[in-house]
C-alpha cells in the first residue's frame, strides 16, 4: 500500500507560524530564552518529563491565563495554509496513496486551517484540546506520535497493511520530524525549520522556498503524476 505521511507546521503551512508559540504569547507569557515554555520543552528533550506531563504542564499554564476555544480559532485564523494542498492531496488519492497528517499541533487547528483538504486526509493525528461546556480549556490530551512517535505510527502502518517502506513517504521541515527516517520510509524535507537538513541519512530529499505543495510530487511519483495530466 502506498501513502504519503505530512507533518503540518511549517509543511502544510507557510515556515514561521508556530501555532503553540502563539498561543503561549497570546496569553502573554514570555517565550525567550529561559522562559517556562522553553524550559518544559528542554524539560521534554531531556527526558525529565513525559510527552503527556509537558501536554499537562502546559494546559495548567493556559487554563490560568484563561484559554478558550475561541482564542484557539483565532489563532488558527492567522494561520496561511501553503499554495496547492487541497490539489496536491487530490493528485495522491488519484495516485493510490492514502494520506495521513501526524503532527505535533492541535487536531481542531489543523481542521480549521487545511478546509476542505481534510476530506481527503485518511487519518489525522495530533494533539486534542478539550473544552468544557463554557468554551473553557480543561485538558490537552497529547499525541503518542510526536518526535520518535513519528516513525512509530509509520512502522504500524507498515506492519498493519504488509507494505513495502519504499511505497511509504514522509514529508516534514523541523527537528521532530527527523525520526521519521527510522521506518525506512522515504523522507522528504520543505522548507527546512530547525531540521539538520544536510544529513542525507535523516532526509532524502531537501526541496526549499516552496510555496505550493505541489512541488514535492516529482520527489514521490513524476510518472504517474504526468499520466494523471494528460489524462
Amino acid at each position: 500500500m502506498k501513502a504519503v505521511f505530512f507533518d503540518f507546521d511549517g509543511t502544510l503551512t507557510h515556515k514561521g507560524q508556530n501555532v503553540w508559540k502563539r498561543i503561549w504569547e497570546r496569553l502573554g507569557y514570555d517565550i525567550g530564552k529561559g522562559s517556562y515554555y522553553r524550559q518544559l520543552y528542554k524539560n521534554y528533550m531531556d527526558n525529565k518529563i513525559t510527552h503527556q506531563q509537558w501536554c499537562d504542564l502546559t494546559c495548567e499554564a493556559f487554563m490560568k491565563r484563561g484559554m478558550t476555544r475561541q482564542m484557539l480559532k483565532e489563532v488558527a485564523s492567522e494561520i496561511q495554509l501553503l499554495g496547492g494542498v487541497r490539489r496536491t492531496f487530490i493528485k495522491l488519492k488519484r495516485q493510490g496513496f492514502k494520506i495521513f497528517i501526524v503532527s505535533g499541533n492541535i487536531i481542531e487547528v489543523i481542521e480549521d486551517v487545511i478546509g476542505s483538504a481534510v476530506n481527503n486526509v485518511d487519518v489525522l493525528m495530533a494533539n486534542v484540546f478539550v473544552f468544557d461546556d463554557e468554551g473553557k480549556l480543561t485538558r490537552i490530551a497529547g499525541t503518542s506520535y510526536d518526535f520518535e512517535g513519528k516513525a512509530k505510527f509509520i512502522e504500524e502502518f507498515k506492519t498493519k497493511t504488509n507494505s513495502n517502506a519504499n511505497d511509504l513517504y514522509f514529508v516534514g521541515n523541523g527537528g521532530n520530524d527527523e525520526w521519521a527516517y527510522l521506518s525506512g520510509c522515504h523522507t522528504i524535507c520543505i522548507n527546512p525549520d530547525g531540521a539538520n537538513f544536510e544529513d542525507n541519512t535523516k532526509w532524502h530529499a531537501v526541496v526549499d522556498n516552496v510555496t505550493d505543495l505541489e512541488q514535492i510530487m516529482p520527489f514521490i511519483n513524476a510518472e504517474q503524476d504526468q499520466e494523471i495530466e494528460n489524462d
